[in-house]
């Protein structure tokens, strides 16, 4: 279904973040580092590009507000170079990014914007920022030009004195009489040369040279295309000098005027008027053009088209082999998805693995009936064997025993025993001649049918092998997919954590600290559908390892650190989870506070000397539990730490806390990478069987039956016994397993429960496998333990059991179990219009307007894969495109296609957020079209594409 511009306008808004995440990054450094051309050039591209795209989607309130901040940058930019603002400024420029996301997501969430928000959380910033940085004035506006462009005096009289005598030459052509225009020529010609000297630029010396030579060749009659075709090539030498690419500058200036095959166009239409009413039933199309070009011209033409015919041949074998050459540069391109698709993919998935397990457990099933039809057939070859032997024997000795003819076995009635027993045997003796009787050909039947059963099973033996292999093949293409799959749904680490400096920024100024942020592994692929529910957590324990952890500088300075203190945030894979640590050089956490605050508490002092320097740890993630000393605005409720645990338990995750006295602290969290397809081990105890996740389990051991407890490495465990913990209030009915299991005796599953290891008894262990993870839904309370399921191959349910959780039940409770206006233009026939841009939304934007619009579109993401496009044969009517762009700009578009014969009637439109003066006279002067800043309206691009596409079909 094609997209909405509803849904293009929304994917603006989530690249809109990305700009203001390269806004923020920016921002953070103007108080701490020198301002730096580079980094606040970053900074203007990234508001440029937010202004102009939210100008061009309707979101008219976020552009203007990032034109206010753009407008504070290029002050900075252009007073500011090397220098470090003041932290006041930099908090505004911040405030002033937050109101940029505010209004983002009001648009959104398709919520009005209140001018009075507007007047009361906007305008005072600004009116701030005026009182520290001033007004933004026409000669910052000069001066950030100058700086952008970098160049000599000369160059810049150059640009200037020639760009006057165009503009001079350019409105003469109306008003000179043909000797007059030759005259201008020949004197402007002479002064190109002398700016030529001036700047030092060879290249449009040897042009204007050219030019003035060319000039004493040509009649007075061709002065007017002469002057129009010369002015046409200074006005791209002049725009190409302004961007600084003289390489491609032109040197020699060629004029062809051929009048003798070169026709009027008005003499054109009218001569195929005269010819409407003609008959031309009898005129061949040779004769036709033979009159009308003349014999000789005829047939240069007809040579010359052959000529090319040849050549458009060549040149389409070679666009074949480019064609079916990989193109390694379409490997990598980015595409955005929706959380909605991405949950139906999953579901595909996970229905798609239910349906692998099915058809493997039907395979289970059909090698258990194989293994039993040989064992049949194999009954049936030792029968075939005796059989054969007592056939023979009677063939020999022709007897024929009474069982026979007495038996109740029917034989059929066109088979007697009387027409067997012919005269043969008066004619020929035994052993002259075999005899045989009805009991030879019901045996001989018999044999017969038994050879044939083996060959049909021998078939279907190699068939089912040959679906065996298929079946693994298809196994292990699932596994590949769902690895990819996999990865298609990870995102950075640093998504998440793009956010965290500010956040220390905040508050290191908030509560006079200084505080270092260190960001590792923010290439770390995560599971999407973890990302969001970490950042809480994450968080939590950021503010917890400023407020917590970070001591004051004078502290600090009187144990021997630095003022600094620092904080890290890493993240990395390993296997199936994803381990983030964070850690903190601070004062790390007091064991005896912990202690005394579970006393007060009402905990025991004898209990308390009873827990592990773990357990005590662990407190600090019960609810309500604090040591702080006071309450603040960041810690001392009691709540934060038991959130992350939560937070972390509900996507099956676990947290870890290491500590040093007066060296700091760290946390590590451990999460899956996937959820929704789990590695389960199905085991089975007193006939109840259920699934755990693998990862869950440390390690299985051989366990007899009369013991307890069981060694692990050097530790001796005590293992629960789980079948004396179900208590069923009804008769159970056991879960038949088909198969045989891979451990079928007692074993002890190997589970951490804090600090310590537990055993757990089990019969049998069945399997190992992926398995589709299903909610438990329902509103009858259930066992500690169980929440989820999975679902065999034969379709039964089984429970996953969080088997930690259910054996501590057991100690606890010894339980048991926008619409955009038709503005179409109407054409006569499809056109096709190449639409390029670097940013997607923009793209897809322009490519709604144009297909309501009537026309077909094309695309590109930069001006290289344009001319690529084009250059490789691909036929449009029309381009638009963006002025900046990676790679090749909108320039390097227009100067690569309009050297080249066959694009230079081609329409290029430029559509950008560059509204000077300069930007456009660059852009017409290097052929094109016309040019657009945004915001435009629509009506007017339409119709003036629409004009351009009639003239070029016209002159084509």
């Amino acid at each position: 279904m094609m997209e909405t511009e509803q849904q293009v306008r929304l994917n603006f808004l989530e690249e809109a973040e990305d700009f203001l995440n390269s806004l923020e990054s920016v921002l953070l450094q103007l108080s701490t580092v020198a301002v730096e051309k580079q980094q606040v050039d970053l900074a203007l591209r990234a508001a440029h590009s937010l202004k102009g795209g939210s100008s061009m989607m309707g979101f008219n309130t976020l552009s203007e507000v990032a034109h206010r901040l753009e407008d504070f940058l290029k002050i900075i930019r252009v007073r500011y170079q090397d220098q470090l603002l003041k932290t006041e400024v930099e908090t505004l420029l911040l405030q002033g990014l937050d109101t940029l996301r505010q209004i983002s997501k009001f648009y959104q969430k398709e919520q009005e914007i209140d001018p009075i928000w507007l007047e009361t959380n906007v305008d005072p910033i600004f009116e701030q920022l005026t009182d520290y940085l001033g007004e933004l004035k026409s000669e910052d506006e000069d001066a950030l030009l100058s700086q952008e462009e970098d160049v000599n005096p000369a160059l810049l009289m150059f640009e200037n004195g020639v760009e006057a005598i165009l503009q001079q030459l350019e409105s003469q052509f109306t008003v000179l009489e043909p000797e007059q225009l030759y005259e201008e020529l020949i004197s402007i010609s002479e002064q190109f040369i002398e700016f030529g000297l001036m700047a030092e630029i060879e290249p449009f010396i040897d042009l204007s040279q050219s030019i003035k030579k060319e000039l004493s060749l040509i009649t007075i009659e061709e002065v007017f295309s002469f002057a129009k075709e010369a002015l046409e090539t200074w006005q791209r030498s002049h725009a190409l000098i302004a961007l600084g690419r003289l390489d491609n500058l032109p040197t020699t200036f060629d004029f062809s005027c051929d009048t003798s095959v070169e026709l009027n166009l008005l003499d054109e239409l009218q001569a195929l008027e005269n010819l409407e009413n003609d008959p031309l039933d009898d005129i061949s199309f040779s004769e036709l053009a033979s009159s009308m070009l003349g014999e000789e011209s005829f047939n240069d033409l007809q040579e010359a088209f052959t000529q090319l015919i040849d050549e458009q041949s060549e040149a389409s074998e070679e666009l074949k082999n480019i064609q079916n050459q990989p193109n390694l540069n379409q490997n990598h391109r980015n595409f955005r998805i929706s959380a909605q698709q991405i949950a139906a993919f999953n579901r595909l998935f996970e229905d798609l693995i239910l349906e692998r397990n099915s058809i493997n457990f039907r395979i289970d099933q059909i090698k258990v009936f194989m293994t039993l039809m040989w064992q049949r057939m194999q009954n049936l070859e030792d029968s075939n064997t005796l059989l054969r032997r007592w056939y023979d024997s009677v063939s020999l000795n022709y007897k024929l025993p009474q069982i026979v003819e007495n038996s109740p076995r029917s034989i059929a009635t066109n088979v007697t025993l009387s027409s067997l027993r012919t005269n043969l045997k008066d004619k020929f003796d035994v052993m002259e001649m075999a005899q045989y009787t009805d009991l030879h050909l019901i045996s001989q039947e018999q044999m017969e049918t038994i050879v044939q059963l083996r060959e049909v099973a021998t078939d279907i033996d190699l068939g089912f092998k040959e679906l065996t292999q298929s079946v693994s093949d298809f196994n292990q293409t699932t596994h590949f997919l769902y690895d990819n799959l996999i990865r298609s749904q990870m995102r950075p680490f640093g998504e998440i954590t793009q956010r965290f400096p500010r956040l220390i920024r905040d508050l290191s100024v908030q509560f006079n600290k200084t505080v270092k942020l260190q960001l590792k592994g923010e290439t770390t692929l995560i599971d999407s559908s973890l990302l969001d529910l970490l950042n809480d957590p994450l968080i939590h324990l950021l503010r917890n390892a400023f407020d917590h952890g970070i001591e004051d500088p004078e502290t600090r300075l009187q144990m021997g650190k630095i003022p600094e203190g620092t904080i890290t945030v890493e993240a990395s894979n390993k296997g199936n989870q994803t381990i983030i640590t964070i850690s903190d050089d601070g004062r790390g956490i007091d064991l005896n506070k912990i202690s005394s605050r579970l006393i007060s508490q009402g905990m025991s002092k004898e209990q308390v000397e009873l827990l592990s320097e773990k357990e005590l740890l662990n407190q600090i993630f019960e609810p309500g539990f604090s040591t702080a000393e006071k309450i603040s605005e960041l810690s001392g409720r009691g709540v934060g730490m038991d959130i992350v645990k939560t937070n972390l338990t509900e996507i099956r995750g676990e947290i870890t806390v290491n500590t040093k006295l007066g060296l700091g602290t760290n946390f590590t969290l451990i999460v899956p990478i996937n959820l929704s397809v789990l590695r389960v081990m199905i085991v089975e105890s007193k006939g109840m069987v259920f699934a755990i996740a693998a990862d869950t389990i440390k390690g299985v051991i051989q366990l007899n039956p009369e013991e307890n407890t069981v060694k692990w490495g050097d530790k001796q465990i005590s293992v629960l016994n789980l079948p004396e913990k179900f208590h069923f209030s009804r008769p159970n009915k056991p879960f038949t397993m088909t198969g045989t299991p891979m451990i079928n005796r007692s074993i002890a599953l190997i589970i951490e429960d804090g600090d310590t290891l537990q055993g757990v008894s089990v019969d049998r262990f069945w399997i190992e496998q992926d398995m589709t993870v299903r909610p438990i839904t329902t509103p009858i309370p259930l066992p500690p333990g169980f929440n989820q399921s999975i679902i065999w191959g034969d379709g039964r349910v089984i429970p996953l059991v969080d088997l930690a959780e259910w054996v501590k039940s057991f100690d606890n409770n010894a339980q048991t179990i926008n619409t955009i206006k038709d503005n179409s233009v109407v054409t006569e026939k499809t056109s096709t219009i190449l639409v390029v841009d670097d940013s997607i939304n923009v793209r897809r934007y322009l490519s709604i307007m144009l297909n309501k619009a009537g026309y077909q579109v094309e695309e590109a993401k930069d001006g290289q894969e344009a001319v690529d496009k084009l250059l490789n044969g691909l036929q449009v009517n029309a381009v638009i495109s963006d002025l900046e762009m990676p790679r090749l700009d909108g320039y390097g578009v227009l100067e690569v296609l309009k050297q080249k014969d066959e694009f230079k009637q081609l329409p290029i439109m430029i559509l950008t957020s560059r509204s000077q003066e300069k930007h456009r006279k660059l852009a017409m002067n290097l052929g094109a079209s016309a040019y657009f800043s945004k915001p435009y309206t629509e009506q007017k691009l339409l119709n003036t594409l629409a004009k351009f596409i009639d003239r070029s079909m016209l002159l084509n």
